[in-house]
């Protein structure tokens, strides 16, 4: 039996032990189970998307060249199909949010209470707006319609994009991490992931099968690598170079040291993300499918993987995430500013009237979506210590357009306020069949577990859920709510 057909097989076994028969979707029904919904935060990841990396680059990973994506000229921009799947994941939104009574279903009455921001990046931008034009006006919206999404300005040809303090607090400047830290960070990542006085093979040794996959599909037998000029096509086998957890080089002496995800230098786990990201946005643009072992130039991965195996070979980019971003003391420093943001936007609406700054939106706003990345959103989850598993997916996989879900919800008997916490995401396959989403045909939701908070019914007490993210919040890479100054309406970008 040759090694694909065995991991094949494997992962078929993995996936049917490990996912859930079903998975139960939010409440509906405003005040059907003796709470009311008062507000919502969806923070999630952009859309689909064309590959980060160029097509040269990905190139000296592989045997054979990339399939190429309708938008590859344009590096990492949302596909048509990203747009399209946001604007359905947004009407689902409507939907709900309509029948819990959080919004009218009056486009107007429902933007004054609505506030959509965005990292400073093209497919952040685009997935809130389609996501945001389906939240507003539902399944049918008006031709060419937007709505106002917040962001920073972007790159352009000569100047970097401006960032958010909220996504990236470390690049602009309002958290900092000293060599110190740097390297108890380092030991941190070490004792957990495996380093040190680890053998440095323990990584390589325990994600063998993932990495014998990769290989398999990168250079199917029995092509090799040239071992040519690095960034040479078929030029090397990122499969074979050792995973480090070491401190990463600083950036140039004009910037800070780090940005937020690369304080941590992993190697070629990095050399292998890079390369095997490309096949789950191809899958869910709607890419063919091959059989797993018969190669064709424009199927996903070539036609060498199954979805079965293309789900198993995300782990690895679970894991670089988890280091990056869940390595506690990291995860304090990145994703603290967030979490404070997400804890004042709730605070604002347990206590109308009062102003309280450093929030998301003004003291009106009631629905919340906040876009950026799947390290951003790893971070907020990691503070939290939550978990996740939804249909087709790896554990903790944060898939096109996968957001955390906060709703803060009001006891109609006694007045108490409760915080139910969901992951919430489009399913592989209704990403690549544009599937339209209902009430009756939701998106995959979880309501998750929050350690040492949930309830036996997994809502957790609004006092509770304040302490226990004030605790995992590090103040010192929280900016200041006075010298914060929220970015503005950003018009004008590519796609929107």
């Amino acid at each position: 039996m040759n090694l694909l057909r065995r991991i094949v097989i494997l992962s078929t076994l993995f996936l049917t032990i490990a996912l859930p028969a079903s998975v139960p979707a939010q409440t509906t029904g405003n005040g059907s189970d003796g709470t009311v919904l008062k507000e919502i935060i969806i923070f999630g990841r952009h859309g689909i998307r064309a590959p980060t990396s160029a097509p040269s680059t990905l190139d000296q990973y592989s045997a054979n060249s990339y399939p190429v994506f309708e938008d590859q000229g344009q590096t990492g921009y949302l596909t048509p199909n990203g747009a399209t799947a946001a604007r359905l994941l947004g009407a689902y939104f409507n939907a709900y949010l309509v029948s819990e009574g959080l919004l009218t279903g009056d486009p107007q009455t429902d933007l004054a209470r609505t506030y959509i921001r965005a990292n400073s990046i093209q497919r952040s931008n685009v997935t809130a707006d389609k996501l945001g034009v389906g939240l507003i006006y539902g399944s049918n919206p008006p031709a060419k319609a937007t709505v106002p999404v917040h962001s920073y300005d972007l790159a352009t040809a000569d100047k970097l994009a401006v960032p958010d303090a909220v996504f990236d607090p470390l690049l602009k400047g309002v958290a900092s991490i000293d060599t110190d830290d740097v390297n108890f960070a380092v030991t941190q990542a070490q004792a957990i992931f495996g380093g040190g006085t680890t053998p440095p093979t323990a990584l390589a040794s325990a994600y063998s099968g993932e990495l014998a996959l990769l290989s398999a599909v990168l250079y199917p037998p029995p092509a090799q690598p040239t071992n040519g000029a690095q960034g040479s096509p078929g030029s090397l086998d990122p499969t074979t170079q050792p995973i480090t957890l070491t401190a990463s080089a600083k950036l140039p002496p004009q910037q800070p040291p780090y940005f937020t995800g690369n304080v941590i230098n992993m190697g070629g786990l990095s050399l292998m993300t890079s390369a095997n990201d490309p096949f789950v946005m191809q899958y869910a643009d709607g890419f063919p499918i091959g059989d797993g072992k018969t190669f064709n130039q424009n199927e996903v991965a070539w036609g060498l993987l199954t979805p079965d195996t293309l789900s198993l070979q995300t782990r690895l980019n679970v894991l670089q995430i988890n280091i990056a971003m869940r390595t506690p003391l990291l995860d304090r420093v990145q994703s603290s500013n967030a979490a404070s943001h997400v804890l004042r936007t709730m605070e604002q609406a347990v206590t109308p009237g009062a102003t309280v700054r450093g929030k998301f939106g003004s003291a009106k706003s009631r629905v919340h979506i906040i876009i950026s990345s799947d390290y951003y959103v790893a971070g907020l989850a990691g503070l939290l210590n939550v978990h996740w598993l939804l249909p087709g997916y790896q554990p903790d996989f944060v898939g096109p357009g996968g957001a955390l879900v906060f709703e803060l919800r009001q006891v109609q008997k006694t007045g108490a306020y409760v915080v139910r916490v969901f992951f919430t995401g489009q399913t592989f396959d209704q990403l690549r069949n544009l599937t339209p989403l209902s009430l009756q045909d939701p998106p995959a939701t979880l309501q998750l577990m929050v350690p040492d908070g949930s309830d036996s019914n997994l809502d957790v007490k609004f006092s509770t859920f304040k302490k226990l993210l004030t605790q995992a919040i590090g103040s010192q890479y929280v900016q200041k709510p006075s010298k914060e100054d929220p970015p503005g309406v950003l018009t004008g970008v590519p796609g929107e």
